[in-house]
């Protein structure tokens, strides 16, 4: 969907259409969700603070985010895929993936089909999103965003060379601002440059992760769709209007966020493999860190073990201290069966 958040609003209020309109925290810690198109001419985009999208856009409309109404519409949407698709993974309440695999052998089918979902989506929710068709994950993904907003791109395997060679290395799939840094440092400005450099200097300076941006940077994404229980995840997270600069209030922020995760497990019936924190830092620096687990669990005492291991031995706490704190768990499944929890 193209940005989303501010176009729900101006969906829903026809009086801030065509004007900047700013989503997210109104505090004076508060964070950019979502920027309309006209406020990003502005220099306004999502993770800013909103002090400094207020400086930047002084006459932008600031709203706080309404969640229960975008995932009314992103469930309109997800209805729509999954009429569309037997496999649907949804990523975000604005992003997903849909499977057209299946309508290969027919030429055109699968841009058809999704051209059908395009226009479905505009006619049954008010708002346009941009499509892209491709032969794996990452392509689909680049595809949706080089002609934002109200885009359309489909990428042919013969074409991804001469597509993917140009664009810069932020453009790979994972490639945050600090890889980019990485890479450029090394003198690998475009995607050509990661393509064409020698394996062994990639896994030197990123582990595994150097092979798989060399594999991105071919087009190659062997990664398959998962279905909607897959794809999922329930986190909860804080940012708070001063920096936590004690560790023990950190870890505690932690363990409580763990239980919160865990009753919403429970309340769902569902069980978890994955557990993760999210750190952000005063200067804005983020980091995940996660932990697999050997069987499915919704065990209170479990989660926020792993969630305080985690910050523990993973985190490198200093005394500036932090200014938001997450925890989440992933790889859900159907609770059918589970083995209850010894002294929850």
């Amino acid at each position: 969907m193209d940005a989303f958040f501010a176009a729900v609003e101006q969906l829903d209020e026809p009086a801030i259409r065509g004007r900047p309109v700013i989503v997210g925290g109104l505090g004076p810690r508060g964070v950019v969700s979502t920027a309309s198109y006209e406020a990003r001419v502005y220099g306004v985009h999502s993770a800013m603070p909103t002090a400094v999208a207020r400086r930047r856009c002084p006459e932008g409309v600031f709203l706080r985010p309404r969640f229960v109404r975008y995932k009314e519409i992103s469930d309109q949407v997800r209805a729509i895929l999954n009429e569309s698709s037997p496999i649907v993974e949804t990523i975000s309440l604005d992003e997903a993936f849909f499977d057209l695999s299946g309508h290969s052998g027919v030429p055109d089918r699968a841009t058809s089909l999704a051209r059908e979902v395009k226009q479905r989506v505009l006619a049954e929710t008010g708002l346009t999103c941009s499509v892209g068709v491709a032969p794996n994950r990452f392509l689909a993904k680049l595809g949706s965003e080089l002609d934002k907003p109200d885009g359309f791109r489909v990428i042919r395997s013969e074409d991804v060379r001469n597509l993917l060679d140009p664009l810069p290395v932020g453009r790979i799939w994972g490639v945050g601002k600090v890889t980019e840094r990485r890479l450029t440092g090394l003198g690998l400005l475009r995607i050509r440059d990661v393509r064409l450099a020698p394996l062994d200097l990639l896994e030197r300076e990123f582990g595994a992760m150097g092979r798989r941006l060399q594999e991105l940077s071919r087009g190659e994404d062997e990664t398959a769709l998962g279905g909607e229980a897959e794809a999922r995840s329930i986190s909860r997270e804080v940012t708070y209007s001063f920096d936590l600069t004690d560790p023990s209030e950190i870890e505690s922020e932690v363990r409580d966020l763990a239980r919160l995760v865990a009753g919403r497990l429970q309340e769902e019936s569902l069980l978890c493999r994955v557990v993760r924190i999210k750190v952000r830092y005063p200067d804005f620096r983020t980091i995940t860190r996660q932990a697999r687990l050997g069987v499915g669990t919704d065990s209170r005492g479990l989660i926020e073990q792993v969630a305080a291991h985690l910050l523990h031995d993973r985190v490198f706490l200093t005394e500036s201290g932090v200014r938001l704190i997450g925890v989440g768990v992933g790889r859900l499944s159907e609770a059918t069966a589970r083995q209850l929890p010894l002294l929850e």
